[in-house]
C-alpha cells in the first residue's frame, strides 16, 4: 500500500529550538518545540513532543519542570503570550522568552532565515582532491 505524501512547507524569518536538559551538565536533551515567526505574523509553533506531555519520571525531580513536561502546550503558549503582550513585538517576545529559560529549557540562538534572493548563482561544490 503506498501512501500520498503532503508535505507542509512552513517559511520563518527566524527561528529557536527548545529542548529539555535533565541535568545542566547533560549532554542528553529532548527536544520540546520549534518557535518561528515572519514579519507581521503571530508566531507558529511546531511541537516535537505529544500534546499530552511526556512522563517526568527519570528526567528531573523538580516539581516545575516535571510540571512543564506534563503540558508543554500550555507552558509555552501561556509564557510566549506574556513576553509578546510585555514587549509589543513577536521578535522581542521571542528573544526574551529565550533570555528568560535558558536553564533546564535550553534554547538555541534565535536562527535568521536569509530571503533567497532569485538571481543566485547555482551552489558550487569544491571537490576534495581534485586537481
Amino acid at each position: 500500500m503506498q501512501q500520498v505524501i503532503d508535505p507542509t512547507e512552513i517559511a520563518f524569518e527566524a527561528y529557536t529550538v527548545c529542548s529539555f536538559l535533565p541535568h545542566l551538565d547533560s549532554a542528553r536533551a529532548i527536544p520540546l518545540v520549534l518557535i518561528g515567526y515572519r514579519r507581521h505574523e503571530q508566531p507558529t509553533i511546531v511541537w516535537l513532543v505529544p500534546k499530552e506531555g511526556i512522563d517526568a519520571h527519570g528526567l528531573t525531580d523538580d516539581p516545575y519542570y516535571a510540571k512543564v513536561l506534563r503540558d508543554p502546550h500550555a507552558y509555552f503558549t501561556k509564557k510566549l503570550a506574556k513576553y509578546i503582550d510585555e514587549t509589543a513585538s513577536v521578535k522581542r517576545g521571542i528573544e526574551m522568552l529565550i533570555d528568560c529559560h535558558q536553564e533546564h529549557l535550553a534554547f538555541t540562538p534565535l536562527t535568521y532565515v536569509e530571503p533567497r534572493a532569485t538571481h543566485q548563482r547555482p551552489l558550487e561544490v569544491e571537490l576534495v582532491g581534485a586537481i
